[in-house]
């Protein structure tokens, strides 16, 4: 099989093809020369002595003056092989890079690499070579590369394994996905004591014990200090074992963790104890490649078509269509994920917490637990980001003996996750956040054993196995058409339908809630979500049926439905739309008549303002002036001042109905399907452009040099002693 020869980056683009040195049919090492080629480049004039200062510097006045210069160089081989066709011919102009070169046929292809080494030939094999063996998909070794054209040989030989027993590929997270950990030795204590209203639900808690290194300054050379043991505290979320046994025969199952892969393994030997669920097919954070983000290419590079995704976090695998997010277990109250600290920050709210007993009765009560657990984290994350400092400045300090380059390197991102990582381990030990909680209890039961997600959970995996496999049949068992990237979205998406939800005192002042979890979460499922109450406003979700919005809402139409969190919740958990009647709160208290008054004010104001600027577009529109603000930023959208909209498009956007969030945002969420539109066409338009601008380059090129000197200067003689022997080779 012929292997293609591109255009690589860094080539002084736009270039042009003077020869093609290497016929068709010969053979090439690497390094020999392939063609030659042009390209074009400026250069300031020297001065002559009259016309500088006397301190040899361009006087006053005077503009240095610059000339084009055409100079040449050669493309060499990035391989050994057999060139057996060019798709390139002297005078062709390559504008960017990517386009192929010619086609060689190689000895060896060096589909497997490891190490470096080509495994089917046995070859070294340099990183700089143009070699395709880059794909890592090993779960445990890294240095195991393999093709693009092997990785798809692989995953087709996969997906028809899976296929021939009607299974899905199932990826799993583990930090309050299918169990809890901590690290606070209270969590022992009370699991030592029959006396200690916790003991019932400690009973089945699992431990292990870790050797955490010590960070040392980067190129540190003196003794090793003594390892530190960390003992972790691990509860399976309830119902895991039922869970396994419904999924394991139509999955095959993989973990996924940003824990390192000694956790990972401990983890592992707790819910998979035989190796029968998961055996070597486990992932950490030490063979990801990000310390911050999750990827499906990192396991299947070529083909995600059936694999579905469980995680308690959203945002790492960027809203992946293959996603099923699960509300996160928090069994160990007070403490979160202790291994977050790898992964972007999030907000510590109410609605992280996932569902809560909403009884009337218990409500206060409840509430005023979420609020000290909440408060609890927030202090536990300050108290961290103090010992994350602490630690800094002694690595530093010590570093500084060690030269510039050291201290450099303990302040990279990599160095800092590691301290945060082992500062939150060190401060859950010493302030023992479930001692300070339990104080709050009046020696009642702190810790709950009643999460039901998995219950859930396994019949919504056993339901997209089901539809996927069906699908497959529809289509003939062609599983080029059937994917999970199109068939999730499509059954979580009715579940929501007509859904434009407000949320009231859930959501941080200040935070922008097109990008808060749950806003995103019940985007998925197909809803929309405002700040503010509008006319199509359906719910308002809100823990508190006192709040502004929750009254507002009830005055201006009282058909909107103002409902506890855990109503959302019950319907992302079972993806159904479940009745609002159990969930719904009582507004005792309207709002005043200046309250309402107000609102509407406000109301039309912005309905106004959408109005307006929907014109002065269509105004725009028409000369081609347009412009989009957003903030106080104003974006050009249309490039060469004409409309290149189509009229159907535009009629479509102006007559939309989105809402906005709220006025610092407005312009912004008004017009993203406008947006939308004009990326479409730049990326058309953009094609177009590209060939334009570099047969205008070297015009402009020569405008500026012509506007700088009307001299000209001769050719540098290593120029001219290539272009010479170019010529005399043409005139061969």
């Amino acid at each position: 099989m012929a292997t293609p020869v591109k255009f690589p980056d860094g080539m002084p683009y736009p270039i042009t093809i003077s020869k093609l040195i290497a016929p068709v049919g010969s053979y090439i090492n690497k390094g020999d020369r392939l063609f030659a080629y042009k390209f074009w480049y400026l250069v300031e004039i020297a001065k002559s002595p009259d016309e500088l200062d006397v301190n040899g510097n361009v006087q006053d006045g005077e503009q240095s003056k610059k000339t084009i210069r055409e100079s040449i160089d050669f493309f060499d081989a990035p391989f050994e092989g057999t060139i057996i066709g060019w798709n390139v011919d002297v005078g062709d102009e390559i504008v960017e890079p990517g386009r192929i070169v010619c086609e060689v046929k190689r000895p060896c292809d060096h589909d497997i690499v490891y190490a470096g080494i080509c495994t089917m030939c046995g070859k070294e094999v340099d990183e700089r070579d143009q070699v395709s063996a880059n794909l890592t998909i090993s779960h445990t070794d890294t240095n195991l590369k393999v093709s693009r054209q092997e990785a798809n040989n692989i995953g087709q030989t996969n997906k028809s394994r899976l296929i021939r027993s009607k299974k899905l590929i199932l990826v799993v997270d583990l930090d309050q996905t299918v169990i809890h950990c901590g690290v606070d030795p209270t969590i022992s204590e009370w699991k030592n004591d029959p006396s200690n209203p916790n003991y019932e639900t400690l009973r089945n808690v699992k431990s292990f014990v870790l050797e955490e290194e010590a960070i040392l300054p980067p190129m540190y050379m003196g003794p090793k200090p003594p390892v530190h043991k960390c003992s972790y505290y691990v509860k399976v979320r309830p119902g895991l074992k039922e869970f396994f046994e419904k999924v394991a025969p139509i999955y095959e199952m993989h973990i996924y963790t940003m824990a390192t892969r000694a956790y990972a393994e401990e983890i592992a030997k707790i819910i998979d104890p035989d190796g029968s669920l998961f055996g070597n097919r486990i992932l950490s954070r030490d063979e990801n490649g990000s310390l911050t983000h999750k990827s499906l290419e990192r396991l299947f590079p070529t083909d995600q078509s059936m694999v579905v995704i469980i995680d308690d976090r959203g945002d790492v695998w960027n809203w992946s269509p293959n996603l099923i997010k699960v509300t996160p277990y928090n069994f160990f109250v007070g403490i979160g994920d202790i291994n977050s600290n790898f992964l972007p920050r999030q907000q510590a709210t109410m609605l992280q917490m996932g569902r809560r007993n909403h009884n009337a009765e218990k409500e206060k009560e409840s509430e005023e637990l979420l609020t000290d657990i909440i408060d609890t984290e927030k202090k536990l994350q300050e108290k961290i980001d103090k010992e994350v400092k602490r630690q800094e400045a002694d690595l530093t300090h010590k570093s500084a003996a060690l030269g510039e380059e050291a201290v450099a390197q303990v302040r990279n991102g990599d160095i800092t996750k590691k301290i945060e990582f082992s500062a939150s381990l060190e401060v859950q030990q010493q302030n023992r956040p479930l001692a300070e909680l339990q104080k709050h209890m009046h020696n009642q039961q702190l810790l709950r054993d009643d999460d039901d997600e998995l219950s859930y959970l396994k019949e919504i995996l056993a339901t997209v196995q089901s539809e996927f496999y069906k699908a497959l049949e529809l289509k003939n068992g062609n599983s080029d058409d059937t994917s999970i990237q199109e068939l999730m979205p499509k059954l979580k998406r009715s579940v929501f339908k007509d859904c434009n939800f407000v949320f009231s005192g859930l959501i941080p002042l200040g935070t922008d809630i097109q990008k808060a979890d749950i806003v995103l979460w019940t985007k998925m499922f197909g809803a929309s979500s405002t700040s503010n109450i509008t006319e199509n406003t359906t719910h308002v979700i809100t823990k508190t049926p006192g709040t502004l919005k929750a009254r507002i809402a009830k005055s201006f139409n009282p058909s909107i439905k103002v409902v506890h969190p855990d109503w959302v919740f019950e319907c992302l958990s079972t993806w159904k739309h479940v009745d609002e009647k159990s969930f719904e709160l009582k507004v005792d208290q309207v709002a005043s008549e200046r309250e309402l008054e107000e609102f509407k004010k406000n109301l039309e104001k912005r309905n106004k303002n959408k109005l307006t600027d929907a014109v002065n577009f269509s105004g725009d529109l028409n000369n081609g002036t347009a412009t989009m603000s957003s903030t106080d930023n104003v974006v050009d959208l249309f490039a060469g001042g004409s409309s290149w909209l189509v009229d159907d498009e535009l009629e479509d956007v102006l007559d939309s109905e989105d809402d906005n969030e709220d006025d610092s945002d407005e312009d912004e969420d008004e017009y993203d399907e406008f947006a939308d539109v004009i990326s479409k066409r730049e990326e058309k338009k953009r094609s177009g452009e590209a060939l334009e601008e570099s047969n205008n380059k070297k015009q402009h090129l020569q405008d500026d040099a012509d506007a700088a000197s009307a001299k000209s200067e001769s050719e540098s003689d290593l120029d001219l002693e290539l272009l010479n022997a170019l010529d005399d080779s043409d005139s061969e």
